[in-house]
């Protein structure tokens, strides 16, 4: 089932058990106030049945709801949407069942107020478990996959100001790397070592000054400038072998959880705007103790981009382990903001 439909059934079930159930209380309200005795003779058997399978559906999708709480990818923040979710979906939707229960066997009568107003009630409930299950996948993308990278015209937009491109948000994560080894000296923006993404010796945690020798061979800041270099050369082979399998790359409020999603989606987009565009490495920051380290690198983007200028200010965090001897980038992390005429350092 998950090659068809991923993660599970759940988005399709709710979708029967919401409208059934607010549809169902429209038609008995609208039959208790109709002044017109076909309408109410029509409406009461109608509101009956979408009630029951309003019911089943229920069921369906609260089950269906388990299994993904359970099985879909998440993390803390996105934990606890889901349970307030769960927790508001539950009590409504047992409501709307023993309601439902209650109006079949006193169906041949019509649908007494207290029944009615019993029922708006658990409906809207319902609505505010439905608001939930919005948030979790449009506020955190739960159970969402990264749109595949888009091929020939694609669909370039703006995003807030920021340049985006192949469906891919440059606010967070084209901005990226500031650790491009010869970060482009063609905008004339670049101090005498364009290649300068680091600190001299790659493990010390002071903040580097403004012109950064290269960082010695092996070293943690060594591997944040050797993927910049990956990078905008577009060696995706490259880039590969600077990663755990398991790293995770965050950007833009969402997460790519491998290096083989990462390399499927946004990476192809990153290598083209990487070699578009001049980082100017401002600052790094190197952290390490023992067989982990942090690499924090400042710097001020600039050029032109498909046709748009950018001049943007950005931070990458790249956390490393030491796997028998060698670094491996086990998480990433990009951020970025325009620079203004007020708003420049």
């Amino acid at each position: 089932m998950s090659g068809l439909i991923e993660p599970n059934l759940h988005p399709i079930l709710v979708h029967f058990a919401y409208a059934l159930s607010l549809t169902a209380v429209a038609c008995y309200v609208l039959a208790a106030f109709s002044p017109v005795t076909g309408w109410r003779d029509t409406l009461r058997p109608a509101a009956d049945w979408m009630l029951a399978l309003g019911a089943i559906a229920i069921v369906l999708t609260i089950a269906a709801g388990f299994q993904a709480y359970y099985t879909v990818a998440h993390d803390t923040p996105s934990h606890a949407a889901m349970t307030t979710h769960r927790n508001w979906a539950v009590p409504s939707g047992i409501a709307i069942l023993l309601l439902a229960v209650w109006r079949w066997t006193g169906r041949a009568k019509a649908a007494p107020g207290v029944f009615i107003a019993a029922l708006i009630a658990a409906s809207l409930a319902l609505t505010v478990t439905a608001w939930w299950g919005g948030k979790i996948v449009y506020g955190y993308g739960l159970g969402v996959k990264s749109l595949p990278q888009v091929t020939g015209d694609g669909h370039d937009h703006d995003h807030g100001g920021s340049v985006a491109t192949d469906g891919h948000v440059m606010d967070a994560m084209l901005e990226m790397v500031p650790e491009a080894g010869d970060h482009d000296s063609s905008d004339g923006h670049h101090d005498p070592v364009p290649t300068g993404h680091d600190n001299s010796d790659g493990h010390h945690s002071s903040v580097i000054g403004p012109v950064i020798a290269s960082p010695p061979s092996g070293s943690a800041a060594s591997v944040a400038e050797a993927f910049g270099e990956a990078l905008r050369a577009g060696d995706a082979a490259a880039v590969g072998a600077l990663f755990a399998p398991d790293a995770v790359i965050a950007e833009g409020g969402g997460a790519e959880r491998s290096f083989e999603e990462y390399s499927g989606h946004h990476m192809p987009a990153d290598m083209a705007y990487m070699a578009a565009v001049a980082f100017d490495l401002k600052d790094r920051t190197v952290i390490e103790s023992g067989d982990m380290a942090t690499v924090i690198s400042q710097s001020e983007i600039s050029g032109t981009f498909k046709g748009e200028p950018v001049h943007r200010q950005s931070m990458e965090t790249m956390v490393l382990k030491r796997d028998n001897g060698a670094w491996k980038i086990t998480h990433i992390h990009w951020s970025s903001a325009p620079i203004t005429d007020t708003h420049e350092h």
